[in-house]
């Protein structure tokens, strides 16, 4: 059976989304996630009967031993993002990994990733604020797919809509945050003792390029927590059992039910089946 999920919004700094209410935009989209005390509201499409992805990963219908194991979001930006790296690169701990795809970049769009200095000088220049000084900028272009493994460092400029698919772990250490402030008008947390330690010195911390134009090249990449396929034209989909799949662009049917982008379903132990008119991403839990 496929469920629609209700997505919710956060408030980011970096934010490009304007929202009544608030002076702090809009800077994340989370379509599908789990948390202990809080998770996703779905609803069946046809009927309109409501449950939650807790509700569901508890009786069994959706994988996960305590949560489901993504979590899938959007991401709005209007300034850049913090300079960031999240733990997982040494065994028995915390383990974070994700995927950028662009759904929308502006001219002139970028990311950074990977560092081109050693340790000694990299610690320096973040500490005299210098970061941008030993770090890699990345051209960003509508379609680009960019793997980010543990111990990336990484970052993300304005005027850009990316699709993250990332493993259920909501942990990121902050090394740098551009010398800003955040709403309350205090400089927000570093991590950098943290963060210097979870870095990958073997890798530079570089991010892995995964595709172009839309296209994903899934066998480039060792990801542990799930996989990525893109779909997309007039056909009959196929979502796996305890699977996602993400509207991107145009709309989706289920039985008399039309639906349109952007939307997320998940699929319970059952899969399902719809009607494709646009393109989408399909992610299912659990990578090589």
């Amino acid at each position: 059976m496929l469920y629609l999920s209700k997505p919710e919004y956060l408030r980011r700094i970096w934010g490009s989304l304007q929202k009544e209410g608030s002076e702090t935009p809009v800077g994340e989209i989370w379509w599908l996630f789990h948390e202990k005390d809080h998770s996703s509201v779905l609803s069946d499409p046809v009927s309109g009967n409501e449950t939650t992805v807790d509700t569901l990963v508890s009786s069994g219908k959706l994988p996960g031993k305590i949560v489901y194991p993504i979590l899938l979001k959007t991401l709005h930006t209007a300034d850049r993002l913090s300079v960031q790296v999240h733990p997982g690169r040494d065994e028995g701990g915390l383990f974070k990994e994700e995927t950028w795809i662009v759904l929308q970049a502006e001219a002139g769009a970028w990311m950074m990733g990977g560092i081109n200095s050693d340790r000694h000088y990299f610690l320096e220049s973040i500490r005299l604020g210098r970061a941008e000084e030993v770090l890699n900028r990345i051209e960003l272009e509508t379609g680009d797919t960019y793997h980010i493994p543990p111990g990336t460092v990484h970052s993300l400029g304005p005027g850009l809509e990316i699709l993250e698919v990332q493993s259920n772990c909501n942990v990121t250490y902050r090394l740098y945050d551009w010398e800003r402030t955040g709403t309350d008008g205090e400089f927000r947390q570093l991590h950098l003792e943290t963060g210097i330690e979870a870095i990958d010195w073997g890798s530079c911390g570089r991010p892995v390029s995964a595709g172009k134009h839309g296209d994903i090249d899934m066998y480039t990449l060792d990801i542990c927590s799930y996989s990525i396929k893109n779909c997309n034209g007039q056909l009959e989909a196929v979502v796996p059992r305890g699977g996602l799949f993400f509207l991107a662009s145009g709309s989706l049917r289920i039985q008399e039910i039309e639906i349109y982008s952007p939307a997320c379903l998940i699929a319970d132990t059952g899969g399902g089946v719809f009607r494709l008119d646009g393109s989408g991403y399909i992610v299912e839990p659990g990578g090589k």
